[in-house]
C-alpha cells in the first residue's frame, strides 16, 4: 500500500546545504543561463564519464520502456508550457499542425531510442551519429529564430528540455512503487553525459553528480519553473499540445488531450489535478476546498485517466504486467516504423514514413519550415 500522506520530516545542517546550493542552480540557470547559448564543446566524452554506469543507464530501456516513454512524452508536454521553448517551436514550425507534430516528435522519439540501444564505444555508431544531427538541428533552429527575432535556444532552454527527459520519469517513481536505486543513478550519470554532449554546460546541467544532487535540482525546478508554467498556460500552449498529443495519436491510439494534460499536471503537482490522496505535493496536506479537475473531464478521458494510473501505480512493479506494458510500446513503434497503417491513413504514404538515418547509417538532415519559408 502506497504512503497516504508526506509528513514533513525536519531537515538535517546537509540537506540544507543541498536546497541552498539547489537554489543557487536554479537563480544561476534562471538569470544568467538565458544568455548563453550551445557550449561550444566537441562531441567528446566528458572528463567525468563514467562508462559502467552509462551503460548500465541504457539497459533500463528494456526494463521500464513503458514508464519511461510515457513521462517523457509528459516531460514533452510540460517543456511547451516554458514560454521561450514555445516562441522557438512556433517559429521553426516543426509541431504546430498534427502532420508536422507527429513527424516532429516521432524523430524525437527515434532519436532517444539511438540513445539508448547503441553503443557509445565506436565513434562511427548510430547513437553519435543521432547526437550529431540533434545538435545541428538545434544550432540551425537557434541561428534561424534568433534572425527572425525569437530568440536563440539558450543554456536555460537546454536544461529545462532536459527535465522533460528526466524529470517525471525520477521524480515519479515512488508514485508507481519503482524504488530502484541503481535506476536512478544510473538515468542520472546518463542523461548527464547526453545533456553534455547536446551542448548543455556543467554549470547549467540539471543533472549533478550524483542522484542526490539531481534530485534536488529537478526538484526545484519543477515546483518553481514547471508548476507555475503549467499553472498558467496560453492557447498557443493549448494549440501545440493539441498539434502532439493528435499528432501522435497513430503511434498510441489511447492519447486524448484532455487525458494526458491530466496525466502531465498530476506528475508536477499542479493543485487540483491530484487523483490519490497521495498526490499532494511533498510536505503539504490536502486542501478539502481544492477543485477537482478530473471531474471536467468527459466520461472518455475519466476512463483513461482511472485505468491508465490504476494499472500503472499497483501493478507496473508486477513483472508480468510490466513486461505487457513494455511490449505494447515496442510492438507500437516496431510497427509505425516499418508499416505505419494509421499514420498513412490520417497523414499520407510519403508523411507516415519517418527515419533518421540513412540507408547507409549516416544523419538523415532534418526539414526546416520556418516562418519565412
Amino acid at each position: 500500500m502506497l504512503e497516504q500522506e508526506c509528513k514533513e520530516e525536519p531537515h538535517t545542517e546537509q540537506e540544507e546545504d543541498a536546497d541552498a546550493e539547489a537554489e543557487a542552480y536554479l537563480n544561476h540557470l534562471l538569470n544568467d543561463g538565458c544568455n548563453e547559448g550551445d557550449s561550444g564543446a566537441e562531441m567528446e566524452m566528458p572528463p567525468w564519464y563514467n562508462e559502467q554506469l552509462f551503460i548500465r543507464g541504457q539497459t533500463f530501456m528494456s526494463k521500464y520502456r513503458f514508464v519511461l516513454h510515457s513521462g517523457m512524452l509528459a516531460g514533452l508536454v510540460a517543456v511547451l508550457a516554458i514560454p521561450s521553448i514555445l516562441r522557438i517551436l512556433i517559429c521553426t514550425r516543426q509541431s504546430s499542425t498534427p502532420a508536422t507534430a507527429y513527424r516532429r516528435y516521432l524523430r524525437t522519439i527515434l532519436h532517444t531510442n539511438a540513445w539508448y540501444d547503441h553503443s557509445p564505444t565506436s565513434k562511427n555508431s548510430k547513437f553519435w551519429t543521432s547526437l550529431r544531427a540533434v545538435r545541428k538541428a538545434h544550432s540551425h533552429s537557434s541561428k534561424a529564430s534568433t534572425k527572425l527575432g525569437s530568440g536563440q535556444i539558450t543554456q536555460k532552454d537546454l536544461a529545462l528540455t532536459q527535465f522533460g527527459f528526466i524529470g517525471f520519469i525520477t521524480l515519479g517513481a515512488p508514485r508507481i512503487q519503482l524504488y530502484d536505486e541503481e535506476f536512478l543513478e544510473c538515468t542520472s550519470h546518463m542523461w548527464r553525459v547526453l545533456g553534455y554532449l547536446l551542448g548543455i554546460k556543467d554549470e547549467y546541467n540539471i543533472c549533478g553528480e550524483n542522484w542526490s544532487e539531481t534530485k534536488k535540482r529537478l526538484n526545484i525546478v519543477r515546483q518553481k519553473v514547471y508548476v507555475p508554467a503549467l499553472e498558467n498556460t496560453n492557447e498557443e500552449f493549448v494549440q501545440m499540445t493539441k498539434a502532439l498529443l493528435e499528432g501522435l495519436w497513430p503511434v498510441n491510439t489511447t492519447l486524448t488531450v484532455g487525458s494526458f494534460l491530466f496525466f502531465t499536471k498530476r506528475l508536477a503537482y499542479v493543485k487540483g489535478y491530484e487523483y490519490y490522496e497521495f498526490d499532494q505535493e511533498p510536505g503539504t496536506k490536502r486542501d478539502p476546498d481544492q477543485k477537482k479537475y478530473f471531474y471536467d473531464l468527459n466520461w472518455w478521458d475519466r476512463i483513461i485517466v482511472s485505468y491508465g494510473l490504476h494499472v500503472v501505480t499497483y501493478f507496473h512493479k508486477y513483472n508480468i504486467v510490466r513486461c505487457y506494458l513494455n511490449f505494447r510500446v515496442w510492438l507500437s513503434q516496431l510497427i509505425v516504423y516499418y508499416l505505419p497503417y494509421v499514420a498513412i491513413w490520417k497523414y499520407g504514404f510519403k508523411s507516415a514514413y519517418v527515419r533518421i538515418f540513412t540507408h547507409s547509417g549516416k544523419e538523415k538532415e532534418f526539414q526546416f519550415h520556418l516562418k519565412t519559408d
